[in-house]
């Protein structure tokens, strides 16, 4: 609202009202503007930081965020605009509970006056109530009078110190609750000042003290009890630091000025809670010389003024306890802070005997933090609890007051002992019971991370479900289940009588999913589609990278899932169901669309099996009863008869044929002045057989009308006689159509087109799975009947034939005028996120109205159920498509970022709070947008060319450098480390860690106390040695001085034999790597291709390394290299029994033939025709040892063929075969030499051959 304000309105201060210095601080910091200058104003700023919304800022409008300090105490000059959200942060004491609560209510109706008057002091001025007219009738009249809202305690006191008996009777000016006033007399029971004698209430000794004290009861409780214990001085300065507890340390300012404010309060924080660690405080600011006691104070984050009031607060106390009671308090202390003793517990017993009703035990469960004994109620420590510095939680506490704001916490927190308490008598809870309740914690181990984030689910989504289900059957809202991913380990919280059932249930179905996990298979297809109507062979890689089936038959692999209610039935139920009546799943996909209607509403998921048998055993249990449910299971329809999903965009076409006749004449509709040439060309123009008269139009000055047309002539028909004829450009050809015709249903006309296209379609499944038609119901003025028709992607040529075979056409049952016109219309489409397109809209409009210009194109812009928007063309040419995609693609899509460099680990660190920075600072310095794909671990950037390439070198440049300087947490708590190590850090190296700085100045540092973590900034080798520094000291830490024993965590690397760097830990077996180390595994595997399966190279271990680590190991590009290597070496240790094609780098494989024929193998990848048997081209009606030999010698069949013929003889010169049927015994062979047939002797003519014939062989002639 003060931004709009500022947008909007004239010149003139703005002054909003908010609840606390938290939403103040944040408002300051998120109000960015550079004509404006925020403010802060609330109880905490020193007198310097307040005075700052007095003074004037030239040039800049003065927003002041302020909490109702501001509505009364003062007045802000030059203030026109007030914002005023109706709500304030109220401390009050509720009966109900008997405790102090500080939370957010409505302010009265008289403080929303005070507000608007705010505005306007010396200008007229503006209150804008961010609240409705019956929200300010609903409130208040007036503030609740304080004495409703407070503990009556020390009113009750007075009262009953006055004579009155019966304090309900006392007439007050503004009467509290009865149940005020009970709970007010039960509290001072419990603390010894009231007692009941004859049915009446009356002060004890200790009331009578408590009314000269005139303070708060509990405080006054504090002092009493501790001059009984001898320590005078620790109680007075208790009393005194406990009234102003939370004004006394300073957290204001920048992030990083509260960074600091947390590390200097450390080293005074005090393991035994929030009023030890003001005694300590007070301790040493008193021993401060009075000068220097403000500069310790600004030096130590600690407030000044707050101090110097807990100092009068502590003399005036002094001075009465000397006047009225007759105690000289000591100006020694006995208590020590750095110093264990019996000083401390009597401590303990001051405060419990004060806060008696303000104890809470914690649950056991962090995220249910400590429970109030007498409420019932779950609060936490407030982060500002110095027992949040200690990596321990204290059993029992004890607490000042609630805080409820967005969380319900504990402020002003002392820890107590059990003993301390079970000494202690309390009427209305009984510590043994109380402990009874308490929450057992279970831990798993031995699960890898990819196992947890299934169990967990999306966003959670399963774990969550699971909570909530034992929830339900325990009947205890308190059970809770936390992931510690670091550790790979699951926390169980329960009652000790529930912990066990619920660490066999989460245990078993953790042991579920790793099974999922190891029984795993991805199928891959060995080539890519390259013939219609059919699906290449699939090979199912499991764990380790090996060939766990080679499908080559198509044979189905895969059951489609659908129940009759899918939401009632829990995806284990049916699996399990499936593994136990089939077994050999070894994957499954849960269907996970939405709005789904009809069929898809019932669908549940795909289940994929090792083998086609099982996936056809499975279909014995369709119809199945499940949980109440029908089962209904079929094979997926995606690999029946090699129907997979197309990876090619469909096929339409527009198809038209007219309904109405024609009457004999068109109109044809040229450019402006064109129409006379066009008639002039047109002269005594033949059109369908018919001379036909060319006229201008006397309606239309740019048309020409055509006279003398046969009814069967279609507008195509004559459109290309225009063009033949004249170069003029023609806009548009109508026939002028008369009644229209009634031919038959859209059904009949449905039918009778996939009649048509029937026989171009494969026959090997349904013609519904290769085409769809749909008919348009015209309306009553429409000229033509129109369809669609969409054909499977894979079958374009198919398409393309009975396109061409319809073309001109007139379907069955039509009149032979009625002609089809067919269009085939290619489509594209382009996606992307809402982000992306909040970012590119303007840009995206601009582009799509230019397209609208380009003839035949149409584009739609949709917005999908999940929020994305997708662009959808269509047009009558494929390079048109091409050429509008190609502008759309780059605008929705984005510029990928590739760089050699940018390795998953370095892509890794837009994970953290420095990688989201670095993105954000970039787009707003660029005017980019850069979207980041957590689980692809891609970068792709979005904006001008120009400035798309400029991101991309920065955030390349960035993120190498972030790399080189990785920012990372080194922790201080967990494992065996102390429990106080963070304060001994603070205490050791100071709390800027100035002299971790000063040894190794190369490297950054910063203590984040609220995560008990040194961020490091610097190279590895640094860090490497500061964490060897804290491990060293943490060791040198323990209890009384003794060590204690540090958790080594240096792993060696099975592979390297060094440390572990960006480790990896395998889901299997949990052991650990180097991430590069198993990268580098892997491809010796595939560079070898004898390491399959691929195994943990741990000593003793060899398991297999599972699928879900092959896919965080490597990317896309390299698990194919990976499986084709695999399937290398299947094909190579199968025995002979498979083979790849034979032709060179062929990718397919065919299964060797068993007997002694072979069969014919005909290649999808080539389309190679190979024996099975003999490995060679197939050679049908011809063995395979007959072919061998033919091959061998290609004229053995010859000699096969002349063996004991006669007639048959061999050329003696060159060899050619030669067969006498019948003539003379002289032959001339085709080399020119003629043969005499009886002896073969040959000669150079036939004469010479003829007198050889008579000379020798008389008897042949």
């Amino acid at each position: 609202m003060a931004m709009e304000i500022h947008a909007a309105e004239e010149d003139g201060a703005i002054l909003a009202f908010l609840t606390s210095q938290a939403e103040v601080e944040w408002a300051c910091e998120k109000f960015q503007s550079p004509s404006a200058i925020a403010l802060p104003l609330h109880g905490k700023l020193s007198h310097e930081e307040q005075c700052r919304v007095f003074q004037n800022y030239p040039g800049k409008r003065k927003v002041v965020f302020a909490t109702n300090l501001a509505e009364t105490s003062l007045t802000i000059p030059g203030v026109k605009y007030v914002v005023d959200p109706g709500l304030v942060k109220d401390s009050r004491f509720e009966s109900s509970s008997g405790m102090n609560v500080l939370r957010v209510s409505k302010i009265s109706q008289s403080s929303a006056n005070q507000r608007a008057g705010r505005a306007g002091r010396t200008d007229p001025g503006k209150c804008y109530r961010l609240y409705s007219v019956s929200d300010y009738q609903s409130m208040d009249l007036h503030q609740e009078p304080e004495i409703c809202k407070v503990h009556l305690g020390i009113a009750v006191l007075r009262i009953l110190a006055s004579g009155i008996k019966n304090v309900l009777e006392f007439d007050f000016i503004d009467a509290p609750s009865v149940d005020a006033i009970n709970k007010a007399i039960r509290n001072l029971v419990q603390l010894g000042a009231v007692a009941c004698k004859h049915d009446a209430f009356a002060l004890t000794a200790d009331g009578h003290y408590l009314v000269k004290l005139g303070m708060e009861p509990r405080l006054g409780k504090i002092i009493l009890e501790s001059l009984r214990y001898g320590l005078r001085k620790e109680g007075v300065v208790l009393a005194a630091a406990m009234a102003n507890a939370s004004n006394i340390f300073c957290r204001v300012g920048t992030y990083d000025e509260k960074l600091k404010s947390d590390c200097l309060k450390v080293r005074f924080c005090h393991h035994d809670g929030d009023l030890f660690t003001l005694l300590s405080v007070y301790r040493e600011w008193e021993s401060i010389r009075q000068e220097n006691r403000n500069k310790w104070c600004w030096e130590n984050r600690i407030n000044a003024k707050t101090m110097r009031r807990c100092r009068d607060t502590v003399l005036e106390l002094e001075n009465c306890l000397k006047n009225e009671l007759n105690f000289i308090i000591p100006t020694y202390w006995l208590w020590d802070p750095l110093v264990a003793s019996v000083h401390d517990e009597n401590m303990k017993k001051i405060i419990l005997s004060s806060l008696a009703d303000n104890v809470a035990m914690y649950s056991g469960y962090d995220r249910l933090g400590y429970e109030v004994v007498l409420s019932g109620e779950y609060f936490q420590l407030h982060p500002s609890c110095s027992l949040q510095v200690y990596n321990q939680k204290p059993h029992w506490v004890v607490f000042a007051e609630l805080l409820s704001i967005s969380s319900q916490y504990l402020v002003c927190v002392t820890a107590i002992d059990f003993d301390s308490l079970s000494t202690f008598i309390h009427p209305l809870f009984d510590v043994s019971k109380m402990e009874s309740r308490k929450l057992q914690l279970r831990v798993i181990k031995g699960f890898g991370g990819v196992a947890l984030k299934r169990f967990c689910g999306k966003s959670n989504s399963s774990l969550t479900a699971l909570v909530s289900r034992m929830r339900a059957i325990y009947m205890d809202e308190r059970i809770g289940i936390e992931i510690n991913v670091g550790d790979n380990e699951i926390q169980l919280f329960a009652s000790s009588k529930d912990i066990e059932k619920i660490y066999e249930y989460v245990n078993n179905a953790l042991i579920y999913e790793t099974k999922w996990l190891r029984n795993e298979c991805l199928e891959k297809c060995l080539y890519h589609e390259v013939r219609a109507g059919a699906s290449p062979p699939v090979a199912l890689v499991g764990a380790g990278a090996e060939i766990k089936h080679l499908e080559l038959g198509n044979r189905c692999l895969t059951v489609d899932v659908h129940l009759s209610n899918v939401n009632v039935v829990d995806d284990k139920e049916v699996l399990t169901f499936l593994e136990k009546s089939v077994s050999g799943i070894c994957g499954y996909n849960k269907f996970t669309g939405t709005g789904q209607h009809g069929d898809d509403a019932e669908r549940w998921g795909r289940v994929s099996f090792l083998t086609p048998e099982a996936a056809r055993k499975a279909l014995y249990f369709n119809g199945s009863e499940l949980c109440g449910c029908v089962l209904k299971l079929s094979l997926s329809r995606s690999s029946v008869g090699g129907i997979r999903k197309s990876s090619f965009a469909a096929v339409k076409a527009k198809i038209s044929w007219p309904r109405r006749y024609s009457k004999g004449y068109a109109i044809v509709r040229c450019e402006r002045n064109d129409a006379q040439f066009i008639v002039d060309d047109c002269f005594n123009v033949l059109i369908g057989g018919r001379f036909v008269q060319c006229q201008t139009s006397t309606r239309d000055m740019n048309s020409v009308v055509i006279r003398g047309l046969d009814k069967e002539t279609s507008e195509a028909e004559i459109l290309e006689v225009l063009h033949k004829t004249t170069n003029r450009r023609i806009l548009d050809v109508f026939l002028i159509r008369g009644d229209e015709v009634n031919n038959h249903s859209v059904d009949a006309f449905e039918q009778a087109i996939l009649k048509e296209i029937a026989p171009f379609m494969p026959s090997q499944g349904p013609l519904s799975n290769y085409c769809h038609v749909q008919v348009f119901a015209p309306e009553p003025k429409d000229s033509f009947m129109k369809a669609w028709i969409t054909f499977d992607g894979k079958l374009h040529l198919e398409a393309a034939k009975a396109l061409q075979h319809m073309q001109g056409k007139a379907l069955a049952g039509c009149f032979s005028w009625q002609k089809m016109q067919c269009q085939q219309v290619f489509h594209s489409s382009a996606s992307c996120s809402a982000s992306v397109y909040a970012f590119i809209e303007r840009q995206l409009n601009i582009l799509l109205k230019s397209f609208k210009f380009r003839p035949g194109v149409c584009c739609n812009l949709e917005r999908n159920e999940n929020g994305s928007y997708r662009v959808k063309i269509s047009a009558n040419a494929t390079k048109t498509v091409a050429e509008l995609r190609r502008p759309l693609e780059q605008l929705m899509n984005g510029k990928k970022v590739n760089h050699c460099s940018l390795t998953p680990m370095v892509l890794q660190l837009l994970f953290s709070k420095d990688g989201i920075m670095l993105m954000k600072s970039l787009q707003q310095e660029m005017g980019t947008y850069i979207l980041f794909d957590r689980q692809n671990l891609t970068v792709r950037i979005f904006g001008p060319e120009k400035k798309v390439a400029l991101t991309e070198q920065k955030l390349i440049a960035s993120l190498l450098a972030l790399h080189d300087k990785e920012q990372t947490d080194i922790r201080l708590r967990g494992g065996a480390m102390p429990y106080d190590l963070m304060k001994k850090v603070v205490e050791k190296f100071g709390p800027d860690l100035h002299v971790l700085k000063e040894t190794i100045p190369e490297a950054e540092f910063m203590l984040n106390t609220r995560r008990h973590v040194i961020s490091f900034s610097g190279k590895k080798d640094l860090r490497l040695q500061v964490e060897q520094m804290i491990r060293d000291f943490a060791r040198s830490v323990g209890v009384n001085g003794s060590i204690k024993r540090y958790e080594d965590d240096n792993i060696a690397c099975p592979i390297c034999l060094c440390e572990v760097e960006d480790c990896y830990q395998l889901e299997a077996c949990g052991h650990k790597f180097c991430q590069s180390c198993l990268v580098e595994q892997l491809e010796s595997a595939m560079r070898g291709r004898d390491g399959f399966p691929v195994g943990c190279a741990h000593e003793g271990c060899g398991m297999h390394i599972w699928l879900a680590d092959l896919k965080s190991l490597l990317p896309c590009e390299k698990l194919e290299d990976l499986f084709r290597a695999s399937l290398s070496a299947f094909v190579a240790s199968s025995g002979g029994t498979y083979r790849f094609c034979p032709s060179p780098d062929c990718p397919s494989v065919y299964r060797v033939a068993s007997g002694m024929v072979g069969d014919l193998f005909v290649c999808g990848a080539c389309y190679a025709e190979t024996c099975t048997r003999c490995h060679v081209e197939y050679h049908p009606f011809v063995s395979c040892e007959k072919y061998k030999e033919l091959k061998e010698d290609p004229d053995m069949s010859l000699k096969e063929w002349c063996k004991g013929k006669e007639h048959v003889k061999n050329c003696p010169v060159c060899g050619y075969t030669i067969e006498k049927v019948d003539g003379c015994n002289h032959i001339e062979c085709r080399c020119g030499k003629h043969i005499c047939w009886v002896c073969l002797e040959f000669f150079m003519s036939g004469d010479d051959c003829y007198v050889h014939l008579r000379s020798e062989h008389p008897a042949t002639l």
